[in-house]
């Protein structure tokens, strides 16, 4: 499976469950399982409607998958951050240098909150995977 879409967005095209049913079969026929768990996996493989899924199936991880938008969150918030972070840097220079007043306390705590919530939404992707994974190694 290519590892192009690894948030777990977009569709699962033929190519990729050939790809993942390539995998599989290679590693059956290095011996890391038996013919059963093969099919049982190539069975999950054919169901998968998402990257993620069919990761999961060829990887044989059984359970839940984060859902695509708590994966994906991470990212547009860094990206949203370096945005908004980039206009109050110009805001901050034009009025810095239309009116002389720097005034860093403004700046440092429009760049220090916003990469605090940016920090805090990584976390959360984090914290969910742990469980998630905790979750797997239980069941």
């Amino acid at each position: 499976m290519s590892e192009t879409n690894r948030s777990g967005l977009g569709r699962v095209t033929e190519l990729d469950r050939k790809l993942a049913a390539t995998e599989i079969e290679h590693a059956r026929s290095a011996g890391s399982y038996d013919g059963q768990e093969a099919a049982r996996r190539l069975a999950r493989v054919r169901l998968a409607t998402s990257h993620a899924a069919l990761r999961r199936a060829v990887d044989g991880v059984s359970g839940e998958a984060a859902p695509a938008l708590l994966e994906a969150a991470p990212g547009f918030a860094a990206r949203l951050f370096l945005l908004v972070g980039g206009v109050n840097v110009l805001i901050w220079l034009f009025i810095g240098a239309i009116g002389g007043q720097w005034d860093p306390l403004w700046l440092i705590w429009v760049l220090l909150g916003g990469g605090v919530l940016v920090a805090g939404v990584w976390g959360v992707r984090d914290w969910d995977r742990r469980l998630r994974a905790t979750a797997g190694d239980a069941s």
